[in-house]
């Protein structure tokens, strides 16, 4: 199902989504100004409804998107809510902001209780999560997998472990993947520890060695907590500690990219199960919300100031109607913020049951990021 709303498509493809760059992935977004100004950001954001559609997905930490400039394209990522077996398909999305034709694609298995993010490398699209990469091609279809270690050893080797609940942050077409839970084989005999505190790049050549280690060490591991890059540091905001997944965190990790030990930690005024991160010029966006778990959903947009190192909350018109939507994801293009918002459906087996809870309904929100 969805809604087209033709006014917000004419300010979409003027003045949000028009651009002639190159389909890369670092998605650092400028302020679009006279060189003689200085940008003015709107104190509340007003967001408007851009399109709606329906599907029984996971929310939260399971969701991917990003914006492809070739052909004005968003995508979303995300697996099925109601298993197939023993594993959920994995989903994803082409919403053509031009048309507003959406396009689905489902690859099985996508694999069970995996987070799903999307980034786009050489006008590849593609999709990270659990152990392996999904890729798909300029036209949308999908071109095949690659696993991130020997694909035998997934049945014996504790080293070999699936990515789960991580954060990212993108910069220069490399993907920084941000701690998470470590998915690790489920036949073998000894414990195992679940914890991650690397830090790992996907590098723009991804014909070579899929991922490379940094040698910063977290101090805890981070659960959906994702970052962006400026001034050469790694900015990581919020998530969850492995040791209380359901509690949200206010922390702010800074991580110089120097191969140096030393990190700072901050704090917002806001704790945030979740969040999702965009750099725009020399501050950094944070949107997120707490109660994924436990509680009524609560959202938050804020801005980090890399200058003087200062978090602020800005007010928003954003209704999670009594607890129940959040914001999923979070892009920044040409002075816009476009969100993601809705809420993840009840388990399969409860709407079943006749439980009458919802089903997955989503909202693509805009909003100015700029005074005028």
């Amino acid at each position: 199902m969805k809604k087209k709303k033709f006014l917000l498509l004419i300010l979409l493809t003027t003045t949000l989504f028009y651009s002639c760059e190159t389909n890369t992935e670092d998605l650092t977004t400028d302020p679009i100004l006279d060189p003689q100004e200085d940008p003015v950001l709107n104190s509340n954001l007003s967001f408007e409804e851009v399109y709606t559609f329906e599907d029984d997905l996971l929310g939260g930490p399971y969701m991917g998107m990003t914006y492809s400039p070739i052909d004005n394209n968003l995508f979303i990522s995300c697996r099925e809510n109601k298993p197939s077996g023993t594993t959920t398909e994995e989903e994803v999305f082409k919403l053509n902001l031009d048309s507003y034709l959406l396009t689905r694609r489902n690859v099985s298995p996508g694999g069970g209780f995996i987070t799903k993010q999307l980034t786009l490398i050489n006008d590849t699209l593609v999709s990270i999560g659990g152990t392996e990469f999904k890729f798909y091609d300029t036209n949308f279809e999908y071109a095949g997998n690659k696993s991130y270690f020997n694909p035998n050893c997934w049945s014996s080797d504790p080293n070999c472990f699936g990515l789960s609940k991580f954060g990212v942050a993108t910069h220069n077409n490399d993907t920084y993947i941000i701690g998470g839970e470590k998915v690790i084989p489920t036949n073998l005999t000894t414990p195992v520890d679940r914890s991650n505190t690397k830090i790992r790049i996907l590098r723009g050549d991804i014909t070579g060695n899929l991922f490379e280690e940094l040698a910063i060490e977290t101090p805890e591991t981070m659960i959906r907590a994702s970052g962006a890059i400026s001034n050469n540091k790694l900015y990581v905001f919020g998530g969850a500690i492995y040791d209380n997944i359901s509690e949200g965190t206010n922390k702010i990790f800074i991580y110089p990219l120097d191969n140096s030990p030393n990190y700072e930690e901050l704090s917002m005024t806001v704790s945030a199960d979740i969040t999702y991160v965009h750099k725009y010029g020399e501050i950094i966006l944070i949107a997120g919300h707490k109660g994924l778990y436990v509680g009524e959903k609560t959202s938050f947009i804020g801005i980090f100031d890399t200058n003087t190192n200062t978090f602020e909350e800005i007010e928003t018109n954003l209704d999670s109607e009594g607890g129940t939507k959040g914001i999923h994801q979070m892009i920044v293009k040409d002075d816009k913020i476009i969100v993601l918002f809705g809420h993840k459906a009840a388990p399969s087996f409860m709407v079943d049951a006749g439980a009458g809870l919802p089903q997955s309904k989503w909202s693509i929100l805009s909003a100015n990021l700029l005074d005028d």
